[in-house]
């Protein structure tokens, strides 16, 4: 994955830890904005990706200040919490992959 770019209006976005739960890794991948992953742990296999939301641009402004990057992951009762750079808080059921912001 090609790191995303860095401008003079944002530095580059942080990189949140993976968590392992079950020997499955959950990850926000370093430049994909919006989404997570789940890998096998041992053989690092992608079991599947998912958008967890949308960065809806506003014409006009530039992109950059507009990028909302997954700050936070957490795993709690079969769910993962997921948190962007706008504060925005969002649960990803693991079973069903169902998102939902709260």
């Amino acid at each position: 994955m090609k790191n995303p770019p860095i401008t003079p209006s944002r530095g580059p976005p942080k990189k949140v830890p993976p968590l392992i739960d079950n020997n499955i890794k959950y990850s926000a991948p370093w430049g994909r904005m919006g989404y997570i992953e789940a890998r096998e742990r041992n053989s690092d296999k992608l079991l599947w990706d998912l958008k967890v939301y949308d960065i809806d641009y506003v014409p006009g402004l530039e992109k950059d200040v507009q990028e909302k990057y997954i700050i936070s992951l957490k795993i709690e009762g079969g769910y993962l919490e997921v948190i962007n750079e706008a504060d925005q808080k969002f649960l990803v059921n693991l079973e069903t992959k169902e998102v939902k912001k709260l």
